[in-house]
């Protein structure tokens, strides 16, 4: 035993030489061998012939083909112990071994090779089944996979991969710790990426789609599935009482973060203020120990989620149930998936069989990581030069999708467009990519300073055109030389949504009563002076009673719960914040704190009759895409909470364009649209809008609701200065400057040709869900 031990050793030994290291094992091997002989030690002597198979196999010095004869000689010598009926899983040990060293036999006939080691393989496969031994399923069906791939016998290699793939979603379904079910997903996406290639490859490309299906967003698709987040039945005592800590240590995090900040305070820079740095340096180590606190209070929370526990197990779509959510002929469905060599557009369409579009060369390295360094980086970190680049950047990306292609090709007759997009292209305002001609946008230095937002620690909250450094007589807004341009989104409407699976899930939900009520969440911390018009509109257009009706700091966690379990339209309207690198944490800014996507998606926050939510807020639909290409934003989180369809942002979006819009679409549901008609026409119509129309039919009840705000701050300021609060009174008094200089703006927006043109302003909102 001593030597055999030895011998372990010396073969994965680091230091000295490998040679040398693997020929001592060898020695010790054979010195166990003196007394493991196979009449008084059987087992332990085709243990070690085992081995010694191994170590041949990986063997330095000597002759390669010599070394494989002698690793195979020595595997049939333990197979004369380590028979199947009585030691089945070291039998299966050692035919994936074998089949290892067939697969690269030098002497004999190769195509006789490859058949033993496929015939190994299977043999192997006998006794690792996904179910019993999942990993050393995956080991050996993915070897024999990868066999048949390189000898170009598809079929075989999707037989492997398949198993392969059941050894996974086994794992994983072991597994009951979130995270770690992300890491096994993550480890083997190269099953998933080759079955679909090997799919492809023989024409089968409904399976192809399938598998593409059953790989995307498995843990948002999983948080959908478990009855715990969406059934309507109590909540399990020990659900509520997790969540009811989880709730207490969040309120303590609000109240150290936002220590600092008075009732009456606005943050003056277009976000949530935050606590002074003394404050906030003071707190901190005090709000880490809270947050790793509630970290452990979710993770404890999802152990009892049923998908999790295992006690539900996920149902994938199959071709038949995809093409269901295709609800006429006019509408098709876009699925979008990378290689490492190309990026595959799927095009269903009701009751035909599925097509395939190739863009060639597009593998992951060339285009994703090209979406991610000249979009999502220059986003973060120079937010002015994004912007400058939008429209050159989608001009590329509609090429390197070939779009104009793609639509002459199979998109003749469709008026809808389901997307369901892949990796970086979930950031991709598709409505916006141009289809013919390029708009040239020249911002002038007065534009950058109009719209630009700084990125701090808290990320980017929605943006109040508050013009950083406005220089009043220069033109604020961008300069445009068009040439006629359409858009994908003047062809289609557009729906987006993660995975064919959510889309799915949102359709089971039951009907919403046909006369809905909406309820309203306005500018929670009182600085979005353009939200006041657009609320107030909406509240007269659908009767939205006072109490349906959340204003600046009224609208705080505990009513936001409220209203939202009420209404079936919910508009909710103030500042969000992404957080990239905690997804979970990413939180809409409310009147007492936040609430985050990990409350949202929390038991507690059921809501079953939830149609439609407008988040007209930053970043609602933003996110760090990993290669799960699993989206996690607050946009899901309120489809996850049962909401049928979510109108949100992808990016930082600008007060005054953003009220506009949302207006816009509301007047076209209550005309008879439908959800991605709406925001098809809104967008239109915004990015169309003359500065003469801005002026005769938006600017004067603007301007009015900029004058009650002005009005109402220098109040508060003359309060401030006759208590002889210098701080309170130089407050107001720059809340009233800010909005005299949006009243400045108004006037120069009424000159531009059409001010709200450039994508920056239209383009950024998306509709997921159902029609």
């Amino acid at each position: 035993m001593i030597q055999n031990n030895l011998a372990a050793a010396y073969s994965d030994r680091i230091r000295g030489d490998r040679a040398e290291n693997l020929e001592v094992a060898i020695t010790h091997y054979h010195q166990a061998l003196l007394v493991y002989t196979q009449s008084d030690f059987p087992q332990d002597w085709a243990m070690i012939q085992n081995n010694l198979a191994c170590v041949y196999y990986h063997r330095i010095r000597g002759d390669r083909a010599e070394n494989l004869e002698v690793a195979i000689a020595h595997c049939n010598n333990a197979l004369l112990v380590r028979t199947q009926s009585d030691f089945p899983q070291q039998w299966a040990t050692t035919q994936n071994n074998l089949a290892a060293a067939y697969s690269n036999r030098i002497r004999g006939d190769r195509a006789e090779n490859l058949e033993a080691a496929i015939a190994h393989d299977h043999n192997a496969l006998l006794i690792c089944t996904p179910e019993n031994y999942p990993l050393d399923c995956l080991q050996t069906s993915r070897s024999l996979a990868n066999l048949a791939w390189d000898n170009h016998d598809f079929t075989l290699a999707i037989q492997g991969y398949e198993l392969a793939i059941k050894s996974v979603e086994q794992s994983r379904n072991w597994v009951i710790d979130e995270e770690r079910r992300q890491e096994i997903l993550r480890e083997s996406i190269y099953v998933y990426e080759r079955i679909i290639q090997a799919y492809l490859n023989i024409g089968e490309i409904g399976k192809a789609l399938e598998y593409t299906e059953r790989f995307r967003c498995q843990r948002l698709v999983e948080l959908m599935a478990s009855d715990v987040l969406n059934a309507g039945g109590e909540i399990d005592p020990d659900v509520q009482a997790l969540l009811i800590d989880y709730e207490e240590l969040q309120q303590r995090i609000n109240s150290l973060r936002f220590s600092s900040q008075t009732e009456a305070t606005p943050a003056l820079t277009g976000s949530r203020r935050l606590p002074d740095g003394e404050v906030l340096a003071a707190n901190q180590a005090e709000i880490q120990k809270l947050e790793a606190q509630k970290q452990q209070v979710w993770k404890q929370l999802r152990r009892y989620d049923p998908v999790l526990a295992g006690q539900i197990q996920v149902e994938h779509l199959n071709l038949d149930q995809m093409q269901e959510l295709i609800e006429n002929d006019t509408t098709a469905l876009l699925s979008f998936y990378t290689t490492n060599d190309d990026t595959y557009i799927f095009i269903l369409l009701k009751d035909q069989i599925p097509q395939v579009y190739t863009c060639q060369g597009q593998g992951f390295e060339i285009f994703q990581k090209w979406i991610a360094e000249n979009w999502f980086i220059p986003y973060i970190g120079a937010n002015v030069e994004w912007r400058e680049n939008m429209g050159s950047f989608l001009q590329e990306l509609a090429q390197r999708l070939q779009l104009k292609d793609l639509i002459y090709q199979y998109l003749t007759g469709i008026e809808e467009l389901i997307i369901v997009p892949y990796l970086w292209l979930h950031q991709m305002p598709f409505a916006a990519l141009p289809i013919d001609g390029m708009e040239t946008f020249h911002q002038d230095e007065t534009f950058h300073r109009n719209v630009s937002t700084s990125v701090g620690n808290e990320g980017k909250t929605r943006v109040d055109g508050e013009t950083r450094g406005l220089v009043i007589g220069k033109k604020s807004q961008p300069k445009v030389t068009v040439t006629p341009t359409t858009y994908l989104g003047d062809l289609f409407r557009i729906r987006i949504v993660p995975s064919c699976q959510i889309l799915y899930y949102c359709q089971q939900r039951p009907p919403i009563p046909n006369q809905p009520t909406m309820g309203i969440v306005e500018d929670a911390t009182e600085d979005l002076l353009f939200t006041r018009y657009e609320c107030e509109t909406l509240a007269q257009s659908y009767g939205v009673s006072a109490d349906k009706r959340l204003q600046g700091r009224k609208a705080t966690v505990t009513e936001y719960q409220t209203l939202a379990s009420q209404v079936q339209i919910l508009h909710s309207s103030h500042h969000a914040t992404s957080n990239l690198m905690q997804p979970l944490d990413s939180y809409l800014v409310l009147g007492d704190g936040s609430l985050t996507l990990s409350q949202l998606i929390s038991p507690g926050w059921r809501m079953p009759n939830l149609s439609d939510v407008f988040a007209c807020c930053c970043e609602v639909n933003f996110s760090l895409n990993k290669l799960t290409d699993d989206l996690l934003s607050l946009a899901t989180g309120f489809i996850c909470a049962g909401a049928r369809n979510v109108v949100s942002t992808q990016w930082s979006v600008e007060d005054l364009a953003s009220a506009l819009l949302a207006i816009f679409y509301y007047n076209f549901r209550q005309a008879g649209m439908s959800r991605s008609q709406a925001l098809q026409q809104g967008q239109i119509k915004l990015r169309n809008l003359t500065g003469e129309e801005f002026a005769r039919n938006y600017q004067g009840e603007i301007g009015k609701s900029l004058q009650q705000q002005h009005d109402q701050a220098m109040t508060r300021r003359n309060h401030a200065k006759v208590k002889g609060d210098v701080t309170e009174c130089q407050k107001w008094r720059d809340l009233a400057d800010k909005i005299q200089v949006q009243q400045q703006r108004l006037q120069l927006l009424a000159q531009e040709k059409q001010p709200f043109s450039h994508p920056y302003y239209w383009a950024g909102f998306v509709s997921q869900g159902l029609a």
